[in-house]
């Protein structure tokens, strides 16, 4: 079993439970290592991010937290950086990056609230075309392979969160499968690490992790590296589906890697 998790949530953005909770529910569990990757802050929308004025607290309540669990647990401090977020602080341990937003014009477009949203988006800005949304959003997953402070990609096929659950709408055609061929063979070439997220399980909305196994075929296949993380918004999700995603990274023989 896996005994890591460095996507997690807390108070200080949108998570249910404060570090602390977090790392004493790791240690129970039986992890040897956590990392906190709370959501940079965003100007258009600070719904779900740390607050601005609260960035500094963050990371010193971290940091105290790293010293004092340190003969019990392994702690590390970062962020999940969203494409569209302002400059995030330098000397974090880590990054995660990710695109929970796509821009068109003057409008911004939330990849994981509804399904209802991509449908909008989608008749509004691409004249109802599915793929066109779709290339835009992993052109932008692309643009980590440029960014050297991004250690791991978060949840690579975000846009297909609510697909097990309503009618499809990302549908495996030619377009969208080398929309998401393109970006990832630009992120391996880049030397990124991806995650197997199962993140929308524990909040049901999805019953697999992501990425869709064909990508997990692909990532298999091309020697990408992996790591597995719970994308976790409470204390009782930081392992949630370990041996399910254990268990896929294996039938595609994933290379899996640690972060530290």
């Amino acid at each position: 079993m896996i005994k890591s998790n460095y996507h997690t949530h807390t108070v200080f953005s949108d998570g249910k439970n404060t570090p602390e909770e977090m790392i004493e529910a790791a240690i129970n569990l039986g992890f040897e290592k956590l990392g906190f990757s709370d959501h940079a802050y965003t100007d258009f929308y600070g719904g779900w991010s740390v607050p601005k004025d609260r960035l500094e607290e963050y990371v010193t309540t971290l940091r105290r937290l790293q010293e004092k669990y340190a003969d019990r647990i392994k702690i590390y401090v970062g962020l999940e950086q969203d494409a569209l977020a302002i400059p995030v602080p330098t000397g974090l341990d880590y990054y995660i990056g990710s695109v929970h937003w796509i821009k068109k014009g003057d409008r911004y477009i939330e990849m994981d609230h509804s399904q209802e949203i991509l449908r909008d988006a989608i008749r509004d800005f691409y004249n109802g075309d599915v793929d066109g949304l779709a290339e835009d959003y992993f052109d932008l997953v692309a643009s980590y392979a440029e960014d050297p402070h991004v250690g791991f990609i978060g949840h690579f096929d975000l846009i297909t969160k609510f697909d097990e659950k309503q009618l499809p709408l990302f549908l495996p055609t030619p377009r969208y499968t080398a929309a998401w061929q393109k970006a990832a063979k630009k992120l391996i070439d880049a030397g990124k690490i991806f995650e197997i997220n199962t993140g929308a399980i524990s909040r049901g909305r999805r019953i697999t992790p992501y990425p869709s196994e064909e990508i997990l075929k692909f990532w298999g296949e091309h020697g990408a590296k992996v790591i597995i993380c719970s994308d976790c918004h409470a204390a009782d999700a930081i392992d949630c589906a370990f041996d399910q995603a254990e268990a896929l990274a294996k039938k595609y023989n994933i290379n899996l890697v640690d972060l530290f």
